[in-house]
């Protein structure tokens, strides 16, 4: 079966050439700047076609230097790119690296000859010259680079379900007791869990003269600063997505 086609960031690609490009982006610390993308035939006559198909991308580098061009490369090809850096000295063209994600299956037929001219260790060129890319990661997969790095699992906690009705009423309410007590002490809980820690351990009570509803809400918003979400201090605003993040059940 073909990719599944997405836009990201103003540029048209395939869900697993974007999962690629935001992996190599964590191993170079910082976002690519995209010039253009998959899927365009006919859309730049320098492309010789590649980006007809799927798994093409162009990087715009003209504002970096040499070394971070070169570890942009080095990023690419570590997560299964064939990529080279492109010169102005190479063709009608400003510095960009060019990126073909090595196995997409809409690969087009001009990228796939580049991907056999990378593991043949040459620039992908008419010219046919040797490779002046970072070295070492030819026989790199986008498959095998997730096997070597697997997505780590969510943080452990309890799983629970957790009521908007209870979240709602312990926000105006202090005194809870039965499944709804149970619901805003599983949520005090889960914010002062170690792998949480939106707030300390002292914090699952309130302090001395705070009544519950209030310090309820300051839980919340604590919780809202540490996911960098806005500080309402109500339960569904970002709080809910974050708990189903760590294996709660979200109910009516």
């Amino acid at each position: 079966m073909p990719e599944a086609r997405i836009v990201w960031r103003k540029t048209l690609l395939n869900k697993r050439t974007v999962a690629m490009l935001i992996a190599a982006e964590k191993i170079y610390h910082s976002k690519f700047k995209y010039l253009q993308g998959s899927y365009n035939k006919g859309g730049v006559e320098a492309s010789a076609g590649t980006h007809d198909g799927g798994g093409a991308v162009d990087i715009g580098v003209a504002s970096q230097s040499p070394a971070q061009r070169r570890a942009i490369v080095l990023a690419l090809r570590q997560v299964g790119f064939a990529a080279w850096l492109r010169t102005p000295a190479q063709g009608r063209w400003p510095y960009h690296v060019h990126a073909i994600a090595i196995g997409d299956k809409d690969l087009s037929r001009g990228a796939a000859a580049q991907v056999l001219e990378y593991k043949r260790k040459r620039n992908g060129l008419a010219n046919r010259g040797a490779d002046d890319g970072p070295p070492g990661y030819y026989s790199m997969t986008w498959e095998l680079y997730l096997k070597a790095h697997p997505a780590p699992p969510p943080p452990a906690v309890p799983d629970s379900s957790i009521s908007l009705g209870a979240m709602a009423y312990a926000r105006t309410h202090d005194a809870m007791t039965g499944a709804w007590g149970a619901d805003r002490a599983r949520v005090v809980a889960w914010a002062a869990h170690p792998k949480v820690a939106a707030i300390g351990r002292h914090e699952t009570v309130p302090p001395a003269g705070v009544p519950w509803h209030l310090h309820f809400q300051q839980v919340l918003r604590k919780v809202q600063l540490k996911f960098k979400l806005p500080q309402t201090g109500i339960f569904v605003d970002g709080v809910d997505d974050q708990m189903k993040r760590y294996g709660y059940t979200i109910t009516a």
